[in-house]
C-alpha cells in the first residue's frame, strides 16, 4: 500500500512539473523559427524594439538592460534597422534613450515608448502607434523571447526576435557557476509562470 501511495505521489509530481512547463515549451518550439541568434542573418527591418526591464532610482543600467541596448546598437550599426524603440516606464525609457545618445545613436533614430509597465504594453503601443505596417526586430534575453513573441502576436504584431546575450558584451562580469545556474533557473521558472498567465488571459 505504501509503495502504491509513493507511486501515485511521484506520478502527480511529475505530471504537475510537465503541466507547469508545457505552455512555455510549446510556445518556445513554435516560436523557434522567429528567433535569430546571428546579427548578420537578421532581415533588414524598419525598427528594432528594445524591451525594457527595471531601472533603479539612480539611473543605473543593469546588465540585462545593457545587453539589450548594446544588442540594439549592434543591430543598427550592422544596417539591419532604421530606428530603435526603447520601451519601458516613463523614467526608465528616458534613461535608456540617454544611454543610446551617449553611445552615438542620433536622436532622430530613437523612439521612446514611456508607457510600458509590462511586456504586452510594448506590443500594444506599437500596434496603436504604427499599426502592423512596420517590420520589426524584438530584442530581449533568450528566456523572455518565446512569451514576448506570443504576447505580441496576440496584440496583432509580428517580428523577428534577437537574444540580447548573443551580442556578447565583452566586459560581462564572471559569476560562479552556481550563481549562474540559480539565476537562470529562477528566470525560466518565472517565464513559465507568466506564460501560463498569458495563455489564460490573466497577464495582459
Amino acid at each position: 500500500m505504501r509503495k502504491l501511495v509513493k507511486r501515485y505521489a511521484l506520478f502527480i509530481i511529475i505530471s504537475a512539473v510537465i503541466l507547469f512547463w508545457l505552455p512555455w515549451t510549446l510556445i518556445s518550439v513554435t516560436s523557434s523559427d522567429s528567433i535569430i541568434r546571428v546579427i548578420d542573418e537578421l532581415p533588414v527591418a524598419d525598427a528594432v524594439i528594445i524591451f525594457g526591464t527595471r531601472v533603479d532610482d539612480t539611473g543605473e543600467i543593469s546588465l540585462l538592460l545593457r545587453e539589450r541596448l548594446e544588442a540594439g546598437i549592434a543591430i543598427l550599426d550592422a544596417g539591419k534597422a532604421e530606428s530603435i524603440v526603447v520601451s519601458n516606464t516613463e523614467y526608465a525609457s528616458v534613461v535608456m534613450a540617454e544611454y543610446l545618445l551617449a553611445a552615438g545613436i542620433s536622436k532622430d533614430r530613437i523612439e521612446i515608448d514611456t508607457a510600458a509597465d509590462k511586456t504586452p504594453d510594448t506590443c500594444t503601443n506599437e500596434i496603436n502607434t504604427h499599426g502592423d505596417n512596420r517590420s520589426l526586430i524584438f530584442v530581449s534575453q533568450g528566456y523572455h523571447l518565446p512569451r514576448l513573441l506570443y504576447q505580441c502576436r496576440r496584440a496583432g504584431i509580428t517580428g523577428i526576435a534577437f537574444p540580447a546575450e548573443s551580442a556578447q558584451i565583452s566586459d560581462r562580469p564572471a559569476y560562479p557557476i552556481t550563481t549562474i545556474l540559480l539565476t537562470r533557473a529562477g528566470r525560466y521558472t518565472r517565464e513559465a509562470s507568466l506564460t501560463w498567465l498569458a495563455c489564460l488571459g490573466l497577464y495582459r
